[in-house]
């Protein structure tokens, strides 16, 4: 609006005309969407029971499907997707190995969803606008995401004023881009994250995140530094001054910079998993932090081979 003043009225006219095409098309892209998910309306009892014997478990109340959850979806195709698009009392879906753009906006109206799961989704930046019919979304899981997906397009999803819950985990495209679009979902009131692939300067983004009540950060999905949970990272998130539960996983951590998290007044829950600190220091930090309940577990092999690779100098 700013760029407009001091211009003329045939000026701003052309500025404002474009708006009232955007605001029809959104519109009219609405309502295509909603003719392609769903252009023959079926018999619900029929398509839950198409769908069982195509392999999804489906719960279902009072004769409509609640829930949906499909382990192989592979050999599901557009009909499959239009079908469960028809089920509009579904609150939880659960879906693997055969979402992309074309078939999650089959999905977009299923306006009472409240949790959505995806693995091996191959779902691109731009097409997470699919998302946002969904308005009462609360609880969204990505695992192992494709390549596709940095995570830039989250941001579209801070519309939905019910999205509480994020969870991405099992992609190194994630990364500090994404995280940058993740601290825009500022409603945010739980973060998981591992297996990922940002940086220290992906975790500074969640300072933005004043919410945020519970968070699990895991190690970079890496053999090469640098890593992503480490000293510094404490520093980080203890201006995030209403965590109550912190999950910290697969790192090398000193209790000069755990103890900082006596800074956090809300902490009720830590644990660390696979945090690689000596065990008299995990005591000393329980002293430090007497009203949190602080559970430690080893690493593993398979974990000690990650903190070798990052945090030892060759």
């Amino acid at each position: 609006m700013r760029k407009a003043e001091g211009k003329t009225k045939e000026a701003r006219y052309q500025v404002f005309l474009p708006m009232k095409t955007i605001t029809r098309t959104i519109a009219i892209g609405c309502f295509v969407c909603f003719l392609g998910a769903a252009p023959v309306l079926e018999d619900e009892s029929e398509i839950i029971k198409t769908l069982k014997g195509k392999g999804a478990e489906i719960t279902e109340k009072k004769g409509f499907a609640t829930a949906l959850s499909l382990d192989d979806g592979s050999k599901w195709t557009a009909t499959e997707f239009k079908q469960a698009g028809q089920l509009t009392h579904i609150k939880n879906l659960t879906l693997s190995k055969c979402l992309d753009d074309e078939m999650l906006g089959h999905l977009c109206t299923l306006s009472e969803l409240e949790m959505l799961q995806t693995n091996l989704a191959e779902i691109t930046d731009d097409g997470l606008k699919r998302l946002v019919p969904m308005k009462k979304l609360q609880i969204v899981k990505f695992f192992h995401p494709a390549k596709s997906f940095s995570g830039a397009g989250l941001a579209v999803l801070n519309v939905l004023r019910n999205l509480e819950s994020l969870t991405i985990a099992g992609s190194l495209s994630f990364g500090d881009e994404g995280m940058a679009a993740v601290a825009k979902l500022t409603r945010l009131k739980q973060l998981r994250t591992w297996h990922a692939g940002q940086t220290i300067e992906g975790i500074k983004k969640l300072k933005e995140l004043k919410s945020l009540t519970s968070l699990t950060l895991g190690q970079r999905l890496t053999y090469q530094p640098p890593a992503c949970v480490t000293d510094e990272t404490i520093g980080i998130l203890v201006e995030l001054k209403l965590l109550e539960f912190l999950q910290l996983e697969e790192a090398r951590l000193t209790f000069s910079a755990l103890s900082q998290l006596k800074q956090l007044a809300q902490l009720k829950k830590l644990n660390l998993e696979g945090i690689d600190v000596p065990e008299a220091d995990v005591e000393r930090l329980r002293k430090e932090l007497p009203k949190v309940e602080i559970t430690w577990k080893k690493p593993n092999e398979v974990f000690q081979k990650r903190i070798h690779a990052l945090f030892d100098k060759p």
